[in-house]
């Protein structure tokens, strides 16, 4: 008899956004994909990539991810948290680190929506692109 799985309930934004983070690292497809609202209206924008759009789309493109030996941790910065009753943003700097090596290897700017759904918050939306290389301009000349 198959086991049923009882998908889990994220009581606020910030569970939906931990269990996505710990999803991630661990390369767990089945605990990426419960983070996300089952929807074809969810959208994923990993940095250089297209714009996926439903949970089919969305999946595979995280097992397309997963299938790499690179082991990527996150630590997020500079977040700015939005919430509404029933949708909720984060916008965050993510230091990206590789494997064992402390120092960080990239940094992408990342948003994340969520809905309050029927069985707790859910992403409806991750969108990454890389951080750009901010030069200082000289006190000479304006930076436009």
């Amino acid at each position: 008899m198959a086991k049923v799985r009882t998908p889990t309930i994220f009581t606020t934004p910030q569970d939906a956004a931990t269990a996505f983070y710990r999803a991630f690292e661990a390369k767990d497809i089945d605990a990426m994909m419960a983070a996300w609202a089952e929807d074809e209206d969810i959208v994923c924008v990993h940095p250089g990539g297209p714009r996926l759009v439903g949970f089919d789309a969305v999946r595979v493109g995280w097992e397309q991810i997963f299938a790499g030996e690179t082991k990527l941790l996150f630590r997020l910065e500079e977040l700015v948290v939005l919430e509404t009753v029933g949708m909720a943003l984060q916008s965050a700097i993510e230091q990206v680190t590789v494997g064992n090596d402390p120092a960080p290897r990239g940094t992408a700017i990342a948003s994340n929506v969520f809905l309050r759904t029927p069985s707790g918050w859910r992403i409806v939306l991750h969108h990454a692109s890389p951080a750009p290389t901010l030069t200082i301009a000289s006190p000479a000349g304006p930076l436009h």
